[in-house]
């Protein structure tokens, strides 16, 4: 690497261009490569943050995918991430200046997880190959630079998680159940980029179980555990990451409507426990519908739980991940073919 390249490097630091790491220098022709690479013209408007008058170009996105670190060969990937993350349900200015510290999530399901080379097995929820890495670090360079504003707004997560950096998922190509996507309206041959904003994941441990409700029993208490964000509020929701040793046993008794229905069952706590440790307030808001006595979940309906199936076997680990508070809406994009 020449010096010139190097002291660009440290420009961008000095210009705000960075996450804490190094990034590659967004040079115009590789900015062009990925711009075609994308599908993108350079003044494109392929989204807007409203609540700060932002339209969000082509170019800005094309530059973020080149300093993240990504390859063109991605571009169609890219393309469906970008939309979705500037998809305004999502609320991408929110996420970065919550106190909660979430991360801008991408789950990449299908065929695609094949045809990139993501990581889907071992370590699937921390990949630092090259795919998962940079991808998942475009969306957290596209929820920062475009989030801030050129500074205007500030991270305010209170601990944050390291997944501000980069969190992408991959789902294995082959699943016990239907594809993650098809949880949001997508059909199961078509590969997707689904975007929610999350909080960091929970490991769940059960080495001992004999049937897949002992392994359901013990996600649900990972869920309504007394720390859990939603207790009060009941939005957003939960992803569950299932890896192989307990999706054997899973699946052997339970369908994936049947799985969440389970959880959305047994997955609560006492509502006076929740008070008495201040979980919930002692007046709650009556929009809120607290009953005193009854049990309660983190969460309003079934459809705020979905499942993704990724991890290598030989471990018998699998995570909760709860979502964002102040986001209800998962962003699921179809990936388009190669041509």
């Amino acid at each position: 690497m020449s010096l010139d390249v190097y002291e660009d490097i440290e420009r961008c630091f000095e210009a705000g261009w960075s996450d804490g790491l190094p990034v590659i220098p967004p040079y115009g022709t590789l900015v062009d490569t990925m711009l075609e690479a994308c599908g993108w013209s350079a003044t494109e408007v392929v989204g807007t943050i409203e609540d700060q008058h932002l339209e969000i170009r082509g170019e800005h996105l094309a530059a973020a995918a080149v300093m993240a670190g990504c390859k063109p060969e991605y571009g169609r990937f890219l393309r469906a991430v970008g939309h979705a993350l500037l998809d305004p349900l999502l609320n991408i200015s929110g996420c970065e200046v919550t106190t909660g510290g979430v991360s801008t999530t991408v789950i990449a399901s299908g065929s695609i997880v094949g045809e990139l080379g993501f990581e889907h097995e071992a370590n699937a929820l921390g990949a630092n190959n090259r795919v998962n890495a940079t991808i998942g670090r475009f969306a957290q360079l596209v929820r920062l630079f475009c989030g801030r504003a050129g500074g205007v707004l500030q991270a305010h997560g209170t601990i944050g998680h390291p997944g501000r950096l980069s969190f992408c998922i991959a789902e294995h190509p082959v699943t016990f159940w239907p594809s993650f996507h098809t949880q949001f309206a997508l059909a199961a041959e078509a590969s997707a980029a689904t975007i929610m904003a999350t909080e960091g994941p929970i490991s769940v441990n059960n080495h001992y179980a004999e049937s897949g409700e002992q392994i359901l029993l013990t996600i649900a208490d990972t869920i309504a555990h007394f720390g859990s964000t939603a207790h009060y509020y009941q939005s957003s929701g939960y992803l569950i990451a299932i890896a192989p040793d307990h999706m054997e046993l899973v699946q052997s008794q339970f369908t994936r409507d049947e799985a969440r229905r389970f959880l959305f069952e047994h997955a609560t706590r006492q509502t006076d426990d929740l008070a008495r440790v201040g979980r919930i307030p002692l007046h709650p808001a009556e929009y809120w519908q607290v009953v005193p006595g009854e049990m309660r979940a983190p969460f309003r309906t079934e459809e705020q739980l979905s499942f993704v199936e990724c991890g290598k076997e030989g471990g018998k680990f699998s995570a909760v991940i709860p979502r964002w508070t102040g986001n209800v809406h998962v962003i699921s994009r179809p990936v388009a073919e190669s041509k």
